[in-house]
Protein backbone atom coordinates (compact mmCIF):
# COMPACT_ATOMS: atom_id res chain seq x y z
CA UNK A 1 0.00 0.00 0.00
CA UNK A 2 3.02 2.35 0.84
CA UNK A 3 4.38 1.62 -2.42
CA UNK A 4 1.17 2.55 -4.26
CA UNK A 5 1.11 5.65 -2.46
CA UNK A 6 4.58 6.65 -3.15
CA UNK A 7 4.11 5.70 -6.66
CA UNK A 8 0.91 7.81 -7.17
CA UNK A 9 2.64 10.76 -5.09
CA UNK A 10 5.64 10.73 -7.88
CA UNK A 11 3.07 10.31 -10.41
CA UNK A 12 1.46 13.60 -9.36
CA UNK A 13 4.29 15.35 -9.04
CA UNK A 14 5.66 14.66 -12.14
CA UNK A 15 2.49 15.76 -13.87
CA UNK A 16 2.58 18.81 -11.59
CA UNK A 17 6.23 19.53 -13.45
CA UNK A 18 4.66 18.66 -17.04
CA UNK A 19 1.84 21.11 -16.49
CA UNK A 20 4.66 23.98 -15.08
CA UNK A 21 6.51 23.51 -17.81
CA UNK A 22 3.61 23.46 -20.51
CA UNK A 23 2.62 26.74 -18.81
CA UNK A 24 6.09 28.17 -18.86
CA UNK A 25 7.03 27.19 -22.69
CA UNK A 26 2.92 28.71 -23.57
CA UNK A 27 3.41 32.13 -21.84
CA UNK A 28 5.46 33.31 -25.04
CA UNK A 29 3.17 34.30 -27.77
CA UNK A 30 5.86 35.21 -31.12
CA UNK A 31 4.81 37.37 -33.36
CA UNK A 32 6.48 38.61 -36.74
CA UNK A 33 5.79 41.76 -38.00
CA UNK A 34 6.59 44.42 -40.72
CA UNK A 35 6.09 47.67 -40.68
CA UNK A 36 6.38 51.26 -42.01
CA UNK A 37 8.33 53.79 -39.94
CA UNK A 38 8.74 57.25 -39.97
CA UNK A 39 12.49 58.98 -39.92
CA UNK A 40 13.67 62.34 -39.75
CA UNK A 41 16.92 63.73 -39.02
CA UNK A 42 19.56 66.40 -39.12
CA UNK A 43 23.07 65.35 -40.46
CA UNK A 44 26.33 67.51 -40.67
CA UNK A 45 28.98 67.01 -43.25
CA UNK A 46 31.94 68.49 -44.54
CA UNK A 47 34.33 67.83 -46.65
CA UNK A 48 38.56 67.84 -46.43
CA UNK A 49 40.89 69.69 -48.91
CA UNK A 50 40.72 66.53 -50.80
CA UNK A 51 37.14 66.63 -51.80
CA UNK A 52 36.49 63.25 -49.26
CA UNK A 53 33.22 63.91 -47.56
CA UNK A 54 33.13 63.38 -43.94
CA UNK A 55 29.86 62.92 -41.63
CA UNK A 56 30.05 65.36 -38.76
CA UNK A 57 27.09 63.79 -36.80
CA UNK A 58 23.83 63.23 -36.69
CA UNK A 59 20.57 63.27 -35.01
CA UNK A 60 17.24 60.97 -36.04
CA UNK A 61 13.98 60.10 -34.83
CA UNK A 62 12.41 56.95 -35.84
CA UNK A 63 8.84 56.06 -34.84
CA UNK A 64 5.47 54.38 -35.76
CA UNK A 65 2.90 56.38 -37.90
CA UNK A 66 -0.50 55.69 -36.69
CA UNK A 67 -3.74 56.65 -38.43
CA UNK A 68 -5.61 59.38 -36.90
CA UNK A 69 -8.71 58.29 -35.50
CA UNK A 70 -11.99 59.76 -36.10
CA UNK A 71 -13.31 59.08 -32.56
CA UNK A 72 -10.78 61.93 -30.97
CA UNK A 73 -12.30 64.00 -33.46
CA UNK A 74 -14.11 66.14 -30.65
CA UNK A 75 -12.29 67.73 -27.90
CA UNK A 76 -13.86 66.18 -24.91
CA UNK A 77 -13.02 62.67 -26.37
CA UNK A 78 -9.38 63.73 -27.49
CA UNK A 79 -9.01 65.55 -23.44
CA UNK A 80 -10.52 61.85 -22.13
CA UNK A 81 -7.84 60.16 -24.32
CA UNK A 82 -4.63 62.19 -23.27
CA UNK A 83 -5.19 63.97 -19.90
CA UNK A 84 -3.60 62.53 -17.04
CA UNK A 85 -2.17 59.91 -19.71
CA UNK A 86 1.49 58.52 -21.04
CA UNK A 87 1.26 58.30 -24.97
CA UNK A 88 3.87 55.97 -26.39
CA UNK A 89 4.01 58.52 -29.30
CA UNK A 90 3.57 56.32 -31.96
CA UNK A 91 2.54 53.07 -32.55
CA UNK A 92 4.49 49.02 -32.83
CA UNK A 93 7.69 49.98 -30.76
CA UNK A 94 9.27 52.18 -29.12
CA UNK A 95 10.20 56.16 -30.87
CA UNK A 96 13.40 56.46 -31.04
CA UNK A 97 15.89 59.62 -30.49
CA UNK A 98 19.13 58.88 -31.82
CA UNK A 99 21.91 61.46 -31.13
CA UNK A 100 25.79 61.60 -31.95
CA UNK A 101 25.81 65.34 -30.49
CA UNK A 102 25.20 66.81 -27.18
CA UNK A 103 21.76 68.54 -27.28
CA UNK A 104 20.10 70.48 -25.23
CA UNK A 105 15.85 70.91 -24.30
CA UNK A 106 14.82 73.67 -21.90
CA UNK A 107 18.42 73.69 -20.25
CA UNK A 108 18.62 70.21 -19.75
CA UNK A 109 21.32 68.54 -21.43
CA UNK A 110 21.03 65.03 -23.69
CA UNK A 111 24.21 63.07 -24.28
CA UNK A 112 24.60 61.20 -27.16
CA UNK A 113 23.45 57.93 -27.03
CA UNK A 114 19.64 56.52 -27.78
CA UNK A 115 16.70 57.64 -25.90
CA UNK A 116 13.02 56.17 -26.42
CA UNK A 117 10.24 58.85 -26.19
CA UNK A 118 6.75 59.47 -24.81
CA UNK A 119 4.55 62.28 -24.45
CA UNK A 120 3.04 63.34 -21.02
CA UNK A 121 -0.04 65.56 -20.72
CA UNK A 122 -0.58 65.97 -16.56
CA UNK A 123 -3.03 68.73 -16.82
CA UNK A 124 -5.13 69.89 -19.92
CA UNK A 125 -2.52 72.75 -20.48
CA UNK A 126 0.54 70.77 -19.72
CA UNK A 127 2.33 68.82 -22.77
CA UNK A 128 5.86 67.33 -21.79
CA UNK A 129 8.23 65.37 -23.72
CA UNK A 130 9.75 62.52 -21.75
CA UNK A 131 13.18 60.55 -22.16
CA UNK A 132 13.35 56.98 -21.44
CA UNK A 133 16.91 54.64 -21.22
CA UNK A 134 16.82 51.88 -23.24
CA UNK A 135 18.77 49.75 -20.68
CA UNK A 136 16.07 50.92 -18.04
CA UNK A 137 13.36 48.87 -19.62
CA UNK A 138 15.11 46.17 -20.87
CA UNK A 139 15.46 43.89 -17.46
CA UNK A 140 11.64 44.02 -17.26
CA UNK A 141 11.25 43.62 -21.14
CA UNK A 142 8.90 46.62 -21.10
CA UNK A 143 7.64 47.71 -24.43
CA UNK A 144 5.91 50.38 -25.86
CA UNK A 145 2.57 49.19 -24.98
CA UNK A 146 3.41 49.62 -21.57
CA UNK A 147 3.24 53.42 -21.80
CA UNK A 148 0.12 53.57 -22.17
CA UNK A 149 -1.04 50.00 -20.50
CA UNK A 150 1.06 50.46 -17.56
CA UNK A 151 2.55 53.73 -17.24
CA UNK A 152 3.83 53.81 -13.56
CA UNK A 153 6.13 51.02 -14.89
CA UNK A 154 7.99 53.32 -17.38
CA UNK A 155 11.28 54.58 -15.78
CA UNK A 156 11.25 58.25 -17.01
CA UNK A 157 14.85 59.65 -17.20
CA UNK A 158 13.53 63.38 -17.45
CA UNK A 159 10.49 65.78 -18.96
CA UNK A 160 10.58 68.96 -21.06
CA UNK A 161 8.20 71.20 -22.13
CA UNK A 162 5.95 71.48 -25.39
CA UNK A 163 4.23 74.17 -26.99
CA UNK A 164 0.61 73.32 -28.01
CA UNK A 165 -0.98 74.68 -31.39
CA UNK A 166 -3.53 73.04 -33.89
CA UNK A 167 -2.38 73.15 -36.95
CA UNK A 168 -3.34 71.41 -40.29
CA UNK A 169 -4.54 67.94 -40.10
CA UNK A 170 -3.21 65.23 -40.86
CA UNK A 171 -4.28 61.96 -41.60
CA UNK A 172 -1.48 60.16 -39.52
CA UNK A 173 1.57 61.15 -36.95
CA UNK A 174 4.21 62.92 -37.88
CA UNK A 175 7.80 64.04 -36.77
CA UNK A 176 10.11 66.69 -38.22
CA UNK A 177 13.65 67.57 -37.02
CA UNK A 178 14.36 70.95 -38.11
CA UNK A 179 17.28 73.60 -38.37
CA UNK A 180 16.80 77.71 -38.14
CA UNK A 181 17.42 79.08 -41.46
CA UNK A 182 20.95 81.14 -40.07
CA UNK A 183 21.66 79.35 -37.27
CA UNK A 184 22.80 75.17 -37.51
CA UNK A 185 23.22 75.25 -33.71
CA UNK A 186 18.99 75.60 -33.46
CA UNK A 187 16.74 73.25 -33.92
CA UNK A 188 13.61 71.85 -33.59
CA UNK A 189 11.59 68.75 -33.10
CA UNK A 190 7.69 68.95 -34.49
CA UNK A 191 4.83 66.48 -33.53
CA UNK A 192 1.54 66.69 -35.30
CA UNK A 193 -1.05 64.24 -35.62
CA UNK A 194 -5.03 65.77 -36.22
CA UNK A 195 -5.05 68.80 -35.97
CA UNK A 196 -2.99 68.98 -32.94
CA UNK A 197 0.83 70.30 -33.13
CA UNK A 198 3.32 69.52 -30.32
CA UNK A 199 6.88 71.50 -30.90
CA UNK A 200 10.19 72.16 -29.07
CA UNK A 201 13.17 73.68 -29.47
CA UNK A 202 16.82 72.21 -28.75
CA UNK A 203 20.46 73.26 -28.82
CA UNK A 204 22.99 71.41 -30.77
CA UNK A 205 26.57 71.39 -29.14
CA UNK A 206 28.28 71.05 -33.20
CA UNK A 207 31.70 70.74 -32.84
CA UNK A 208 34.42 72.04 -35.43
CA UNK A 209 34.81 69.41 -37.75
CA UNK A 210 38.13 67.17 -36.83
CA UNK A 211 40.27 65.76 -40.35
CA UNK A 212 41.82 62.80 -41.18
CA UNK A 213 45.48 63.43 -40.66
CA UNK A 214 48.53 61.40 -41.87
CA UNK A 215 51.24 60.43 -40.01
CA UNK A 216 53.74 63.40 -40.70
CA UNK A 217 50.70 65.36 -40.21
CA UNK A 218 49.52 66.61 -43.57
CA UNK A 219 45.63 65.92 -44.53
Amino acid sequence: MKNVMLMMFMLALVMSAAALAQVRQGSWTPVVESMERGYSSISYWTNRDDGVEIGGGRISIEYGKPKWPAALEEQPAFDRATVGKLWRLGNNKWTTLDTQLPLRFAGRKVEPGIYYLVVERPDPETWNLSFVSPRAVLPGFIDAWAAQARPREVPILFSVPLRYARGSKTTELEMLLALEKDDMSKGSMRIQWGPHQLETAFDIDVTAPTFYRTEDGTK
